[in-house]
């Protein structure tokens, strides 16, 4: 029975040399990798410039003194991009923590997919991460410190997320949609444009539609804000008008779009939009007193001007053969031929006739005191 003892402890012994150490590392041997950026090489066209900002940890957050390097890197693709970084600092390089990708403007007009896969496959990068295409440059970008910034990078994330602000211009973005809708039928991908100034600055009101690989159209701001009506519900934005010269501002309560797919008569397809607003009056020019007749002209002018401005984008979409809101989608979700549907449908979508009918409820003149 000792024997037998010893045998079994002399195996458990020798198990366990072939047993795997822990390879952890302290938060002190530890770089995190907060935002990455892609642009197009400027001396080797079959090279890319990677840019990494990244976080050093210090003490409280709160206290503003938040510290961050960026480095940058050409190389051929962004896996030997990051063998090449680590070779330059003196600590591990963590993604766990990773919140964005910013493409370059010129190399979003060319193909953003290998990179984008590369976000979706590797397991330490969150699918929750924030991508958006940057002007004129990722590194331009990623250099601006806004002075209201507390952590590194973090003033990115909070307009990108709209934690922080809440603008009708900016349309949030998840890396796990964004990949979903480069391999959709039917639906194609949106990202938010960052655009960086001379004075420290990031503004973010415009939205960029893609094919399935590169940057088509950016729309202006006045179309982004159009568009995030349709894409979004509850849009809270101001909308205004002039009539018989004086100005009209309303700020938007509640705001909610459906659209039809008619396609009974073949050869006369149509795309029919339903938009309703409900908004409060908030500015005016003209002191006098509103009375209920005013308000319904004020209410049939504007319905008016956002239906035809409406009606001019999703036109300019259409020409460009892009379907960001999904037409296609629902289009094929509602008819079962699946050999011939999706084909069907270019055909059609390139000829339908687009309708807009929208209707703004004014619900109060606000309070005067």
């Amino acid at each position: 029975m000792k024997v037998l003892k010893r045998g079994l402890i002399y195996v458990i012994c020798c198990s366990l040399l072939f047993l795997p150490g822990c390879d952890f590392r302290d938060i002190d041997l530890r770089l995190f990798v907060l935002v990455i950026g892609v642009d197009k090489s400027k001396d080797n066209p079959s090279m890319h410039r990677f840019s990494f900002k990244i976080a050093i940890p210090s003490g409280d957050p709160k206290s503003g003194e938040e510290k961050s390097i960026l480095i940058t890197q050409e190389s051929t693709s962004i896996a030997e991009a990051i063998r090449e970084v680590k070779s330059k600092v003196d600590k591990e390089l963590e993604f766990g923590h990773c919140k964005g990708i910013l493409y370059g403007e010129a190399f979003a007009r060319e193909n953003i997919s290998i990179i984008q896969d590369w976000t979706v496959r590797r397991r330490d990068m969150q699918l929750l991460m924030y991508p958006a295409v940057a002007v004129p440059t990722a590194e331009a970008v990623l250099k601006v410190q806004p002075s209201t910034e507390r952590i590194a990078g973090n003033s990115i994330f909070l307009a990108l997320s709209e934690d922080g602000t809440e603008s009708p211009f900016i349309i949030r973005t998840y890396s796990f949609d964004l990949a979903r809708r480069m391999t959709e039928v039917g639906e194609d991908p949106i990202m938010p444009v960052v655009e960086a100034s001379a004075e420290q600055i990031l503004t973010i009101n415009k939205v960029a539609l893609l094919d399935k690989k590169r940057v088509k159209v950016i729309l202006s701001p006045d179309e982004t804000r159009l568009f995030k009506l349709l894409h979004s519900r509850n849009l809270r934005t101001n909308i205004g008008t002039k009539i018989e010269g004086e100005l009209f501002e309303l700020n938007t309560d509640r705001t909610g779009s459906r659209y039809d797919i008619v396609t009974d008569k073949p050869g006369e397809e149509a795309i029919d939009y339903k938009i309703r607003i409900t908004a409060t009056l908030e500015e005016k020019e003209d002191p006098k007193q509103l009375d209920p007749k005013d308000l319904d002209v004020i209410e049939a002018q504007l319905s008016k001007e956002i239906g035809q401005a409406v009606k001019k984008m999703l036109e300019k979409i259409q020409k460009t053969g892009l379907d960001p809101l999904g037409f296609g989608l629902r289009y094929g979700g509602t008819h079962w031929n699946n050999q011939t549907e999706m084909q069907d449908w270019q055909a059609i979508y390139a000829r339908a006739k687009i309708n807009v009918s929208v209707k703004v409820k004014i619900k109060s003149t606000g309070f005067k005191r």
